[in-house]
């Protein structure tokens, strides 16, 4: 039987998931690049599940410098690069799971190549889903969304030689003007080749499409992308558009349903993905069932010094946000330290396995003390934890529970403990910024002339700093009265976890950007001190940084205290 989100398989320079529905008639899922692939992962892979379930044999892939391919899309990679990991993606269906016909799906950017990569794979039927604009436009299009998520998320905005980057994402230049010269205006199709497109933007942007595509050959369908915007909102408020796929799998029944194959699909060793002389990965089932997904990363060509087990960020998928985990894991290789980074239940390539929150809960506890199992059965040497916001706290409370752990790295912890009766509402509401950063934002020049131009609206700030204000409120009062609202309890907790991973010799690293809502959370049950006068934890503070460690200077950061933490053991 299939995973729910697919087997790991591994192409040219490509990682990617396999959802074989045991037909003849292969789709290749063109992915999206950067955050809007971050945002839409874990619904794309449901779109290539319901593809299977339909019998057709789905592939989604990672482009070269993406997700966890090889590669890097700011230094680098090309264009060529990814349309040669498109002719891989089709070989390989070909050559292992006797696929016989192709149709293409793409999204954002894959949506722009896909037209352009029809003749080359012999591709049969086409959706484009929100393709991103041609030339300049597109570029515009990425420019201006790159500054408005930079001033959304409080971000740093740092393209270099005139790239593009989008939350910590980064294009180069040489590839951004590869893709914005990619025109329909050259591109010729099979006459009548069936294109369905998913357009947003109004009847205009669909009928202008068309237009060129009905040019180049084509014969087009058009369908409003109804859930595109909710598909797109980051995070707890993203929501799968099922209206859509199921448009765009009345789309394919019609033109080119599914056939049964004849052959059985060849086997083939584990999949590995090899930069010679600095690292190897492998994808690595574990957990119960073997359901949750994690890839290891382990030096080539030189021994293990440590494994380190990277954690989940809220529901940010095993690559990290700005893809730093996949930069730690093959940084830590190159000086020799191995790496499991894993997706917990619920997130990214992992089916949820059991009826509990995704994080900032016991149950993700579990999962990375079944990571931790997993990675000590691999013999790569000592096993240690590391993790933001929501990791950072599994990995502070597994390492609590499981005496195999010889280190921790947790970075903005939120929560350093979290009280019997607290529910997952009453954590998530607590922000992430610091009462004193709110305090100093409400009344800096740029938040004024928001309020009064009406772009930060004057009761979200109130309520964002009214419920930091009272988690505070509830900690004082919990020390006058020694037990108020349970926080006493909660205390003591947090102290008796500090001790316990002192007299076992484990003495935590916490990293925080300045400014970040984790410091409140530290001074809140160990006072208020400098860094260094902390007993219990190794304290770093990072200036000019924000709570996603987005910036550049931020992840090496952290990258330098997961070393440090291997090389003291």
């Amino acid at each position: 039987m299939e995973r729910p989100f697919g087997t790991p398989v591994a192409f040219g320079s490509c990682a990617g998931f396999v959802h074989d529905g045991g037909s003849a008639t292969g789709v290749i899922l063109l992915p999206a690049w950067g955050f809007e692939e971050f945002t839409i992962r874990r619904g794309w892979a449901e779109l290539a599940d319901r593809l299977a379930k339909d019998g057709y044999c789905a592939l989604r892939f990672d482009w070269p410098g993406t997700g966890d391919s090889l590669g890097d899309t700011a230094a680098g990679t090309t264009l060529a690069d990814w349309l040669e990991a498109a002719r891989h993606a089709a070989a390989f269906l070909k050559d292992t799971r006797g696929v016989s016909r192709i149709i293409l799906i793409g999204h954002g950017i894959g949506g722009l190549l896909a037209p352009h990569l029809v003749t080359a794979l012999g591709a049969e039927a086409t959706v484009l889903m929100a393709p991103q604009n041609e030339g300049r436009m597109g570029w515009r299009e990425l420019s201006i969304t790159s500054r408005m998520i930079a001033s959304f998320l409080r971000i740093p905005n740092e393209p270099a030689d005139g790239g593009i980057e989008v939350a910590g994402f980064c294009l180069s230049k040489a590839l951004a003007d590869e893709i914005s010269a990619l025109s329909l205006a050259g591109c010729v199709l099979p006459s009548g080749h069936p294109v369905l497109a998913l357009t947003r933007g109004g009847t205009e942007a669909g009928a202008s499409l068309k237009a060129r595509l009905d040019a180049a050959g084509a014969a087009v369908t058009l369908a409003d992308y109804s859930g595109y915007q909710r598909f797109m909102a980051y995070d707890m408020t993203a929501e799968t558009p099922h209206a859509d796929f199921e448009t765009v799998l009345a789309f394919l029944r019609e033109r080119l349903p599914a056939e049964r194959r004849e052959t059985t699909p060849a086997t083939s060793s584990g999949p590995q993905l090899i930069q010679p002389g600095a690292f190897r990965e492998t994808p690595l089932l574990f957990g119960p069932g073997g359901r949750l997904f994690g890839l290891v990363c382990q030096p080539e060509g030189k021994a293990s010094r440590g494994v380190n087990v990277l954690v989940n960020s809220g529901y940010n998928y095993h690559a990290g946000w700005a893809r730093m985990h996949v930069e730690f894991a093959r940084a830590l290789a190159e000086k020799g330290i191995s790496s499991l980074r894993i997706d917990t239940s619920g997130i990214g390539d992992s089916p949820l396995i059991h009826d509990r929150p995704p994080f900032y809960d016991h149950a993700q506890v579990d999962d990375v003390i079944a990571a931790v199992t997993a990675a000590e059965g691999l013999g790569l040497g000592p096993v240690l934890v590391s993790g933001r916001c929501s990791g950072a706290y599994s990995s502070l409370q597994a390492a609590v529970i499981d005496t195999r752990i010889r280190g921790v790295i947790a970075v903005n912890p939120a929560r350093l403990a979290i009280g019997p009766d607290e529910t997952f509402e009453q954590v998530m509401a607590g922000g992430t910024s610091s009462l004193a950063d709110y305090r100093r934002r409400a009344f800096s020049p740029s938040m004024l002339k928001d309020i009064a131009t009406g772009k930060m609206p004057v009761g979200k700030l109130v309520s964002k700093g009214a419920s930091i204000a009272a988690r505070q409120g509830k900690a004082l009062l919990a020390k006058l009265s020694g037990s108020a609202l349970g926080l006493d309890q909660t205390n003591r907790m947090a102290k008796q976890q500090a001790e316990t991973l002192l007299a076992r010799g484990v003495r935590p690293r916490l990293v925080y950007a300045e400014n970040d809502g984790g410091l409140d959370e530290l001074a809140r049950f160990f006072g208020r001190l400098e860094p260094q006068a902390y007993r219990h934890a190794a304290v770093r503070v990072v200036e000019g940084a924000e709570h996603n460690m987005t910036a550049r200077h931020a992840r090496r950061a952290i990258l330098d205290e997961i070393v440090a933490a291997v090389d003291a053991l």
